[in-house]
């Protein structure tokens, strides 16, 4: 068996469907703080909404996201809005 170049990670289909104690913003992987620490730290953790389509089938997505990054896609979305409404 052949050696696997350094930095190279391989995974199977099973971290898939692996259940985790702690949760994760699904932007930048930084550990989420559980429900009851929430209100110390102000931190505040959102959700973001993926939707597409596939024929008639609709499919929703509500990955968590940590308080940056959740803020940092809000103002990103505000902006863009905007920018088209100002060209047309």
């Amino acid at each position: 068996m052949s050696e696997l170049p350094e930095g190279f990670v391989t995974a199977s289909h099973i971290i898939l469907f692996e259940e985790s104690e702690t949760s994760r913003c699904d932007v930048c992987a930084s550990e989420l703080s559980p429900a009851g620490e929430m209100e110390e730290s102000h931190d505040l953790p959102g959700r973001g909404l993926l939707v597409w389509s596939r024929g008639a089938e609709r499919r929703y997505q509500e990955p968590p996201l940590c308080a940056s990054c959740a803020v940092a896609i809000g103002v990103t979305a505000l902006q863009r809005w905007e920018t088209e409404e100002d060209e047309g």
